[in-house]
């Protein structure tokens, strides 16, 4: 078990055994799977202008399923998402999970790349203890770029890198829909 370095981007392919992969890809293509609107990817505190985050189209659906604040909030679709833990604890050290939320990014027909920024804080900056573990559900041409440098979206891979490296998410224009698992831990 390893804690990736904290400038260094580690790439896991094919993360999860392809029957599970494929059973949690099928309960976020549900009807009744809910997604809930966020009109900004990382909240207005990057933007001068309150507006520019509607102008911008820097929007996405989300669905939290466990995250560990002030207050600790779980869904009921956790259970679900769970095991995908214990295949991350042979590929990182892992003692607490942080938050762990699902990020829908519908296609505008064009590419949106929205706002650079770090995941957890603390005291006001990022906590360089987090790891950051994003898992792709979809292939497209999206994707995320951490560190200038854009990785895009390939079903069934891991991106693991340090709280500490600045990233954002990129829409795509070649799909309907891109959803990533993100992942903090400790």
């Amino acid at each position: 078990m390893r804690t990736p370095e904290k400038k260094k981007i580690r790439i896991e392919q094919n993360f999860l055994p392809p029957i599970f992969f494929n059973k949690l890809k099928s309960i976020l293509s549900r009807h009744t799977f809910p997604w809930y609107f966020l009109p900004s990817t990382v909240g207005p505190r990057v933007f001068t202008n309150p507006r520019a985050i509607e102008q911008d189209n820097h929007f996405m659906f989300n669905h939290t399923l466990l995250h560990f604040d002030k207050t600790y909030m779980t869904s009921n679709w956790f259970k679900d998402f769970e095991p995908i833990l214990y295949y991350l604890a042979d590929k990182i050290k892992l003692k607490k999970l942080v938050r762990m939320r699902l990020n829908l990014y519908t296609n505008q027909n064009k590419i949106v790349e929205h706002s650079p920024h770090i995941d957890i804080r603390e005291k006001g900056k990022a906590d360089p203890n987090v790891t950051i573990s994003i898992l792709n559900f979809t292939t497209c041409n999206g994707g995320t770029v951490i560190q200038g440098k854009k990785y895009l979206s390939n079903a069934n891979e891991l991106l693991i890198f340090n709280n500490i490296n600045k990233h954002f998410g990129i829409v795509q224009t070649d799909t309907p829909s891109r959803i990533v698992l993100n992942i903090a831990t400790t």
